[in-house]
């Protein structure tokens, strides 16, 4: 009863701080106005706010007479990446902007080609986005205008918006020869684009929009195992300061180049991992020895991790005298407890906020949902990636039945 008792009172604070978020005050406004010649009324624009790699739609605007404007008010504290985008038409333009609270930003230019619009900005990391925006003008526009053909063309490719108006075979035979061409020019332009991007490094200072270049070699590095990656990486990474160190990118820089040990089957769990539940009392997987451990890793918008938690609460309410679940989020503290008051979450549900950098890193997890089975004494017994309607209780039990046989 203790343990249900705890439970249900995280639940409700979480529920209660999600209510404190939406009426407390809120930070400074951010302020993006636009003037656009020669695109059309009435075309509908949405912009998107980033918070690490996680991205939100925050407003929508209709541009009139060739303006649009966004007045909104941001829950994410510092210098982070935005973009202004309508993917039906393929207005796609990336993460162009650099955003904070206090911000104020005028966008100009001529028709939907974002990579010839001009940015003034009181932000100082964009100032740095514009430099590399400028070197790489060419092959942004030449995107831009892949984009322009590759979105309508998709959206027929799969029968329109509501997926009723399906081409004939022949059609889609032709139309999916096309999209592989455009996909092609895409890969090759955006080589091109990187490289060039790459070189502006050594002479621009570090900062937020330079550390997204960074970011960028130390994933290949992760990825690849490409030492001259790596190298170049660190070589790069020396010249940040300890500011831009210690920020969520610069530590996710650092787990790419740096990589921490990863746990594996067969291993005991790592004992110096804090974890958080959403009364911020600090956890210890340890804690938990003696039954099997359920570990879940999954994040707000993974569809299939929401899909899971119906089964997620059968298997800890089925099985409460054997095995406990514990999910663990990738999302940041705010979302994490609006996730977990919006999906009811009633068994234990931790989060070291570190994001994809600490207990994420440690279990080297990259697709998600992704699974872990921890045996009584604390060994990791078993992992499985991906969810589908009881694929849980097969991975449980089967693993059970097969850890006792062994015993």
């Amino acid at each position: 009863m203790r343990k249900k008792s705890i439970q249900m009172a995280a639940l409700m604070m979480a529920v209660v701080s999600l209510m404190a978020c939406t009426n407390a005050p809120q930070g400074e406004t951010i302020v993006i106005e636009g003037e656009l010649a020669n695109v059309p009324d009435s075309l509908v624009i949405e912009l998107y706010e980033y918070d690490g790699n996680a991205g939100n739609r925050i407003a929508r605007d209709t541009v009139m007479d060739g303006k649009f404007r966004f007045e909104v008010e941001t829950e994410i504290e510092g210098v982070h990446s935005a973009s202004i985008d309508n993917f039906d038409i393929g207005l796609q333009t990336y993460s162009f902007l650099w955003i904070e609270p206090g911000a104020n930003i005028r966008i100009t230019g001529d028709g939907l080609d974002y990579s010839a619009w001009q940015i003034e900005s009181n932000v100082a990391a964009q100032k740095t986005e514009n430099q590399f925006r400028e070197a790489v003008q060419a092959e942004r526009s030449q995107l831009h205008r892949i984009d322009m053909e590759h979105a309508p063309l998709m959206q027929r490719y799969e029968g329109g918006r509501d997926g009723k108006q399906r081409p004939s075979d022949e059609e889609r035979k032709q139309m999916q020869a096309r999209l592989r061409e455009l996909r092609s020019q895409q890969s090759s332009i955006n080589m091109q684009l990187i490289d060039k991007e790459e070189a502006l490094l050594d002479t621009e200072t570090p900062d937020e929009a330079w550390m997204e270049r960074l970011y960028r070699i130390s994933l290949k590095f992760k990825i690849t195992r490409d030492t001259v990656a790596r190298a170049r990486g660190i070589q790069l990474y020396d010249r940040m300061d300890e500011r831009l160190k210690a920020s969520y990118r610069g530590q996710s820089i650092a787990n790419n180049l740096f990589p921490p040990q990863v746990v594996t089957v067969g291993r005991m769990l790592p004992e110096d991992i804090e974890l958080k539940d959403t009364l911020g009392n600090v956890h210890h997987l340890q804690e938990l020895r003696g039954k099997y451990l359920l570990l879940d890793f999954w994040f707000s918008g993974c569809g299939p991790c929401i899909e899971s938690f119906p089964e997620m609460r059968e298997i800890s309410e089925q099985m409460a005298d054997s095995l406990e679940v514990i999910s663990i989020s990738q999302d940041s503290e705010k979302e994490w407890r609006r996730a977990s008051a919006r999906h009811g979450i009633t068994w234990y549900n931790w989060n070291d906020l570190q994001r994809e950098n600490g207990i994420f890193a440690h279990f080297g997890i990259r697709n998600i949902p992704h699974y872990f089975l921890i045996s009584p004494e604390g060994k990791i017994i078993a992992t499985d990636i991906g969810y589908s309607k009881g694929s849980l209780f097969k991975f449980v039990k089967k693993t059970i039945a097969e850890h006792n046989k062994q015993k």
